[in-house]
């Protein structure tokens, strides 16, 4: 009998307390990750690659059978771009300039929960072909969406113009990692070409609207926390 290949699942949206809206320490996102069995995570602060270094470290000295992808959720003026393997921080701005940064780094960027206006979703049909050109993948599925048909929607422009499709859980606490995720064939490790180019599934579900609570929890008990230090 033939041994069944082990499959590669990827969960490319996840937040840590280096993010404004999350608490979660970057070493439980990690025991959430190992304990559902994940492969490798990305981890994508807003705007913040802090958490994603922590992450590395603690994979590394633990030896964690999981890889971190360091990873940020950029803020441009068309929306919130995800990007993978990053080697230093890109700062917010123009989406023209922050996909120059990409590139330069030899990055991997994905369009974040496109169509989610709530969430600075980008409009992905209102972009220039010179800047839709240069984003590598779209994120067919975020599981925090509270309308199932931006997913639908950013899968279909995704088929039609040809892009990688992306999955993430988009967490903000431990408990939400893998509730998204990408499984890749014939793969050990994710590099940035196997990331675009690799055959995959999306195995994901929608996490409960409750969810968003945390987030807005996670951002007041920020504030209170300011408040006092500044007081």
């Amino acid at each position: 009998m033939k041994s069944k290949t082990a499959v590669f699942r990827a969960d490319l949206h996840v937040h840590t307390c280096c993010s404004f809206d999350s608490l979660a320490a970057p070493k439980d996102v990690l025991a959430a990750a190992v304990k559902k069995g994940l492969s490798a995570i990305a981890i994508t602060d807003h705007n913040e690659i802090a958490g994603a270094l922590e992450a590395a470290e603690i994979a590394r000295k633990k030896k964690l059978p999981l890889q971190v992808i360091m990873g940020e959720e950029v803020s441009t003026d068309r929306g919130d771009l995800l990007v993978y393997f990053l080697k230093k921080r890109i700062a917010p701005g123009s989406l023209e300039r922050v996909l120059s940064e990409v590139k330069a780094q030899n990055a991997v960027c994905s369009a974040a929960h496109p169509y989610d206006k709530i969430r600075h979703g980008i409009q992905l049909e209102n972009l220039k072909p010179s800047l839709l050109e240069k984003i590598d993948a779209i994120e067919a599925f975020n599981a925090r969406v509270t309308i199932p048909s931006h997913n639908a929607r950013a899968l279909e422009f995704a088929q039609k113009h040809g892009k990688a499709v992306f999955a993430g859980s988009d967490a903000h606490h431990p408990l939400e990692v893998g509730a998204a995720a990408v499984e890749f064939a014939g793969i050990r490790r994710l590099d940035r070409k196997s990331l675009v180019l690799a055959s995959r599934v999306i195995k994901a579900k929608l996490s409960s609207p409750l969810v968003h609570f945390l987030s807005r929890y996670a951002v007041l008990r920020k504030k209170i926390r300011r408040a006092k230090k500044s007081s």
